[in-house]
């Protein structure tokens, strides 16, 4: 069974009032230290979770253009012992900026930044803007992904992804940034656990398959992979018979979730209902890293409930975890957590805190963060968040959670 170790809340106050119910909740932790940000808010701790001081996006660095939007990313390089802020900032009709901040103690003050427009990573890139990042490293660089779209009609580009050496971002050096992009796949996802291979996915728009592309750090040129999988559908995923199904009207099936783990590759996405599962649920394929097969397809799912907006890490000891969403059927959204059994091809999962309210806005996500508890060998931290006392922006509660086999 699955347990809750602690289920930290953070209020009013921890956040500013800045939290949204499309919150996209990012986590990071050193041991104690543990910082969360969100749309749009950041907050640090440095008692585990227990107490949060609230750090403003908009004023903890110095404003550029357009100013701070929305989207961030947090992460710890163990290896560098470096804090890694990722800010997105509002596009205008030249495009955006995405500034990348370093710390070696995530205070408030301390932080060094780059700031990288379209036309830094290639010149022709004209009036577009970058949004939906990731973020996740190897034993050399920092990878960043992002969609590219048109700053005039908002249409999706291209996606692309950015590589950044470590060393430099350590020695708070002038950046070399390396970058690949694809005008066939979009929103692509790093898998959690890489080594000296950066591994991203996304999925075919033309045949069901899950797309993998390969970057060594030894190597300039990124690789690719089809894998079929069984065929899925995007959308509907509400249903206008079930007012608790509104909080997935945003939904879509982006991978949101991706691990590598024992020479296993897995990603996960969320489809909506079939003749089979009666609500939208979690479709999650494994792959074979060395032989690029597919091995099965260990979905999670319900026959009362959906669940969505998977993000999944494997633990220290190399254990697949996973953060997700339930909801629907007469039940508001509700934190789950739980792993993998490899034994049986099924989720243990178990729920957390429950939403006493639907969101207002009908709107929720864009996505959840896990990690390996950085002192704990079979341990996780997720982040993820819930709604209490009513459906407004000021009943968001964004929470850490931390969870063991």
């Amino acid at each position: 069974m699955t347990t809750i170790v602690d289920n930290f809340e953070l209020d009013l106050s921890a956040t500013g009032g800045q939290a949204g119910t499309i919150t996209e909740p990012s986590l990071a932790s050193s041991g104690k230290r543990i910082i969360v940000t969100g749309n749009w808010f950041c907050s640090r701790s440095t008692t585990g979770g227990k107490t949060w001081k609230f750090i403003d996006p908009y004023t903890e660095l110095p404003p550029v253009d357009a100013g701070f939007c929305c989207d961030q990313l947090i992460h710890y390089c163990k290896s560098r012992r470096l804090w890694i802020w990722l800010l997105q900032f509002s596009a205008n009709s030249n495009g955006n900026i995405i500034r990348v901040a370093v710390s070696s103690s995530g205070k408030p003050g301390t932080w060094t930044w780059w700031d990288t427009r379209p036309q830094d990573i290639e010149e022709n890139w004209d009036h577009v803007w970058l949004d939906y990042p990731d973020m996740a490293e190897t034993d050399a660089n920092l990878l960043l992904s992002f969609n590219v779209y048109s700053t005039t009609s908002n249409r999706w580009q291209k996606a692309v992804v950015l590589r950044l050496p470590l060393d430099q971002l350590n020695a708070r050096e002038k950046l070399t940034r390396e970058a690949w992009s694809t005008t066939g796949f979009g929103s692509l996802r790093f898998a959690r656990g890489e080594g000296s291979t950066a591994i991203f996915a996304s999925l075919s728009t033309s045949r069901p398959s899950l797309e993998i592309f390969r970057w060594p750090d030894s190597e300039s040129d990124v690789s690719q992979v089809s894998v079929p999988v069984t065929p899925w559908s995007n959308g509907p995923y509400t249903s206008s018979t079930d007012a608790t199904s509104a909080w997935m009207n945003r939904l879509d099936d982006r991978i949101t979730g991706g691990w590598s783990s024992d020479g296993v590759l897995g990603f996960a996405w969320t489809t909506s209902a079939d003749a089979l599962h009666p609500f939208p649920y979690v479709r999650v394929a494994r792959v074979d890293g060395t032989t690029n097969e597919r091995i099965d397809e260990p979905d999670l799912w319900n026959s009362d409930r959906a669940w969505a907006y998977p993000a999944i890490s494997p633990n220290q000891r190399g254990d697949v975890g996973i953060v997700a969403f339930c909801g629907a059927g007469g039940r508001h959204p509700t934190l789950g957590v739980g792993r993998l059994d490899p034994s049986t091809g099924l989720w243990n999962m178990t729920l957390g805190a429950a939403s006493t309210h639907p969101p207002a806005a009908r709107a929720w996500g864009d996505y959840l963060d896990i990690q390996a508890d950085p002192r704990r060998t079979t341990y996780w931290m997720a982040s993820g968040f819930t709604l209490r006392g009513g459906g407004e922006r000021g009943n968001i509660l964004p929470r850490v959670l931390i969870f063991k086999p």
